[in-house]
């Protein structure tokens, strides 16, 4: 098998995993085979690993014909380019590839950051037992900052699904699984994605397809 996908369980990985699960959906082979990476045990920070897959010693990744690729972004546009046009399940070339790839960074670059500084302030919510009350000052106002973030984003993302059934209008393509699998991290950042509607009807429709259903 050509291509090979390294992920770690409940990681950013979960991302090129939905995509995959997509474009091997109805087919009797999988489309690329799976490594499971550990984080805890450091295998992202072996030389091997860092040689031959990923120098940042992240995941995602995949190697593809012996070429690393990493960023998730950049990993679902080339699996789209390269195995979802003929499928219908990623854009020819022309204005709306670049409007599938318009969201793929912009989920990567904007709704991620602002969700992944939310993450480890809410990951460090408890006070210490040293906390200064100026601490703990800073901490609720760098939540709420981070928290306003996510929602900014989300209102530009609400906005751009009024009247349409995806990402694109009334077609779906890996776009649309790409920036829901980071609403479903979201969604478990205490995150209330009711005030949403074009959201929540739209996550209800790509979270229903098949694939999606059969990989979570």
């Amino acid at each position: 098998m050509t291509l090979k996908f390294y992920y770690a369980p409940f990681s950013t990985a979960s991302v090129t995993g939905a995509v995959l699960a997509e474009l091997e959906h109805g087919h009797p082979e999988p489309l690329a085979e799976r490594i499971e990476i550990s984080l805890q045990k450091g295998d992202t920070r072996s030389p091997e690993y860092l040689t031959g897959v990923n120098p940042n010693g992240l995941v995602p990744a995949i190697v593809h014909h012996g070429v690393p690729i990493w960023e998730s972004a950049a990993i679902t546009m080339y699996l789209g380019e390269t195995f979802g046009v003929d499928r219908s399940l990623y854009p020819a070339l022309g204005v709306q590839r670049g409007e599938a790839m318009k969201w793929i960074v912009w989920s990567n670059v904007n709704l991620a950051t602002h969700a992944s500084r939310l993450y480890s302030l809410v990951k460090s919510d408890k006070p210490g037992d040293d906390e200064t009350e100026a601490q703990a000052e800073a901490k609720r106002s760098n939540g709420e900052a981070a928290r306003k973030g996510v929602e900014d984003a989300l209102h530009i993302l609400d906005a751009a699904l009024d009247g349409r059934d995806y990402l694109l209008g009334d077609t779906y393509c890996l776009a649309d699984t790409h920036v829901w699998s980071f609403t479903q991290y979201i969604s478990m950042l205490k995150v209330d994605l009711d005030k949403f509607p074009g959201i929540k009807a739209w996550s209800g429709r790509v979270g229903s397809r098949p694939a999606l259903k059969k990989a979570v």
